[in-house]
């Protein structure tokens, strides 16, 4: 914990000097300086479902972020599905050691808690809307906590509140912005700084596998206007043969994506659904706005994981393509020059970050690393490449472990039975083939590229062993 033992003297002012002029608060700044975090943590955002990326988007308080801050282009989740990727930005972790591969898992309690580390630095903490884990957010470390668990309707959703079960009115998102601009007001006639983590239930589609967003944000698309992903009729020649029987792609045709029509539809209502969430995002930004809180309040956006809706005929998500694991992702903080990054960044990146704005020490136990040298315009020494892990089957998949660089991408997907067997390598050229179209694993002029990118996968399993949950 970050504790201020020296009082008001010349090292004070100078120590307060520091924390204006900063980016982060440095060791030592007292509590008033650190800035607020706001963390908004939308579900199943796809990195391109951003006007910044796509202009028939229409994400106007999101943009809003994207013009005070960094957006980076290439952000991915480490584990493509919902709980392990709440858990990895709650312990800045890979789920095989935090020991959260699938849904609904327990957090380990080995692992670091961002909550906890803030509270402990004199943070007010407080969680709103999606819940997704074993754990309950107070035992991590929220001082206040208002949560609906995993999904369901969008439409007066049954919550849990001060640990009691209820019903909220209306529109589940709009409700869970209105308890953060509540959670925000208080705190903010508090003497420290506080920490949101908002989750939004969109656009993730609901208990009846729908996006019934609200007629005026339907009315922004015209589905025979929407584009239908290049890869909708792939015929899966060139991926692993189980997933020609998997439910990625049998749920995709029970939605009738065997048509381009019918994948225009689903387009128009996710996209609305993300309008609408974008809606409710608009009244905590105001919320800051209004209390003259901007300068000294750090917001991040980050998309839990992609979705494809008809990409190689598939939905959902897991798989280690591009739509799938690639996620919008935006920073905005005093001092922090807008722009474009295009570095490879993770989820587990955030968790370090964070801690990083609020200046504390990330634990070693991270697996993450801060995005502030990235934010400063420092990029010395950052990752060339990054592994994305898989290792429990989920919603039909087979363990999949890739590795990633700026170009390259391989994909090895192992044997459910026995981990250590691989069945499948696809390798694909990013720069050349961004739809993931040309398999080149068995390509000798790639060979060197595929046994680079191999051995980063067998370190990674090497270093970190999936767990026991």
């Amino acid at each position: 914990m970050v504790v201020m033992s020296v009082k008001r003297s010349a090292l004070h002012a100078v120590t307060l000097l520091l924390c204006l002029l900063t980016i982060a608060p440095v060791a030592g700044c007292a509590e008033p300086e650190s800035p607020n975090i706001v963390f908004l943590f939308t579900d199943d955002q796809r990195f391109d479902a951003l006007n910044a990326v796509d202009s028939v988007m229409h994400t106007p308080n999101l943009d809003r972020l994207v013009q005070r801050g960094v957006r980076f282009a290439n952000a991915f989740a480490t584990l493509s599905i919902c709980s392990p990727s709440r858990a990895a930005v709650m312990s800045g972790q890979y789920g095989s050691v935090n020991g959260v591969t699938t849904l609904g898992q327990r957090l380990s309690d080995a692992s670091p808690k961002l909550p906890a580390l803030l509270r402990e630095a004199g943070y007010r903490t407080g969680m709103m809307g999606k819940w997704h884990l074993g754990n309950k957010p107070q035992s991590i470390g929220f001082d206040e906590a208002i949560y609906f668990m995993s999904n369901g309707t969008y439409y007066n959703r049954k919550i849990i509140r001060d640990g009691e079960p209820q019903t909220a009115p209306g529109y589940i998102d709009d409700y869970m912005a209105d308890r953060s601009v509540e959670f925000i007001e208080r705190a903010a006639r508090d003497s420290k700084p506080f920490f949101l983590w908002f989750c939004t239930q969109l656009p993730h589609m609901d208990h009846r596998h729908d996006w019934p967003a609200q007629p005026q944000y339907l009315d922004l698309y015209d589905p025979a206007k929407l584009c239908v992903p290049p890869t909708w009729d792939d015929d899966l020649s060139t991926k692993p043969p189980y997933l020609k029987n998997a439910r990625s792609r049998t749920q995709a045709l029970s939605y009738g994506y065997d048509k381009k029509p019918n994948i225009q539809r689903h387009r128009q209502r996710y996209q609305a659904a993300i309008s609408q969430a974008d809606e409710a995002i608009g009244r905590v930004i105001d919320a800051i706005d209004r209390l003259k809180l901007t300068e000294r309040t750090v917001f991040i956006v980050m998309g839990d994981n992609g979705w494809m809706i008809g990409d190689h005929g598939f939905t959902s998500k897991v798989l280690a393509y591009e739509p799938s694991m690639r996620v919008p992702m935006i920073i905005t903080a005093p001092g922090i020059k807008p722009g474009v990054d295009e570095h490879l960044v993770l989820n587990i990146d955030l968790t370090p970050t964070m801690l990083d704005f609020a200046g504390v020490s990330a634990p070693d136990l991270m697996h993450g690393k801060s995005l502030m040298p990235l934010l400063r315009g420092n990029s010395a020494g950052w990752r060339d490449a990054f592994v994305y892990e898989a290792p429990t089957p989920c919603l039909g998949s087979h363990p999949i472990y890739a590795a990633r660089n700026q170009r390259w991408k391989l994909i090895q997907t192992y044997d459910p039975k026995q981990p250590d067997r691989i069945t499948y390598r696809e390798l694909y050229d990013l720069e050349n083939d961004p739809d993931e179209m040309n398999n080149r694993a068995d390509d000798p002029d790639a060979s060197a590229i595929v046994k680079e990118l191999a051995a980063r996968i067998a370190a990674h399993r090497k270093t970190y062993p999936t767990s026991t949950p």
